[in-house]
């Protein structure tokens, strides 16, 4: 999927969360998405999703104008907020086959994926568990399943480095990560690390009083951190 963002801007009253943001986005790819507390991540998140519409600007997928009302569009995407959403009433086995029913895809398709998968973050013994009973880091580890079944062609991800995933939750989503970018998908995630947004990302992006204040690749953003003591405060300002 091809995003473009054209004069975008959201504002909460007084507060202008995103300022005449602009950005060109290849497909294949996974940004991250840096910014001090306020800065407008979240938000930005939340209307390329469709939970949110912006007071002004554009959005388009593919070249064809996103709204939230283009239903044919939000079902190509996945969006994850920093709490999964998941039907908490529900097993995970349940979740598992409900996204896939809901995105038209077959779980049959990507079993051996998922049993590997499964086994590898401990979800595998908790199937029949319900949703509602799992730790924040656990509903993570199964949410990624529904993901792996998904396989949306834009997956947006709000801060999952502070999940409460443990070293091993967290391998399994970069490696989900990666492969969906290498079969053409986009993911963007939040994070105020900037160290590691650099070393998993292809592109970051900073933003700062709601405005893009740097646009780069990782290996770009590496050298900054390291040209200075103060690197990575230095990207959070967008100073090259």
């Amino acid at each position: 999927m091809h995003i473009e963002l054209n004069d975008l801007s959201k504002r909460f009253g007084s507060t202008t969360a995103l300022d005449h943001v602009n950005l060109n986005v290849p497909p294949s790819s996974i940004i991250a998405v840096l910014g001090e507390n306020g800065a407008g991540k979240s938000t930005l998140l939340s209307l390329l999703a469709g939970v949110l519409a912006p007071d002004a600007g554009l959005i388009r997928f593919d070249g064809q104008p996103y709204s939230r009302e283009r239903l044919d569009l939000r079902k190509r995407l996945l969006y994850t907020p920093d709490v999964p959403l998941m039907f908490t009433d529900r097993s995970i086995a349940a979740n598992i086959a409900t996204f896939a029913s809901l995105y038209g895809k077959r779980v049959e398709d990507h079993e051996a994926d998922l049993t590997q998968q499964l086994e590898e973050t401990g979800i595998a013994a908790l199937l029949n568990r319900s949703a509602g009973s799992l730790s924040r880091g656990q509903l993570w580890k199964a949410f990624m399943a529904c993901a792996a079944t998904v396989e949306p062609e834009l997956w947006l991800v709000d801060e999952p480095f502070a999940s409460g995933m443990d070293v091993i939750g967290m391998g399994v989503f970069r490696r989900l990560a990666r492969k969906l970018a290498d079969a053409g998908s986009t993911l963007f995630y939040t994070t105020q690390m900037v160290d590691l947004a650099a070393g998993f990302s292809d592109h970051v992006c900073v933003l700062r009083q709601g405005k893009i204040v740097l646009w780069e690749t990782s290996a770009r953003v590496l050298e900054m951190i390291h040209a200075t003591p103060e690197g990575q405060e230095n990207v959070l300002r967008g100073l090259r």
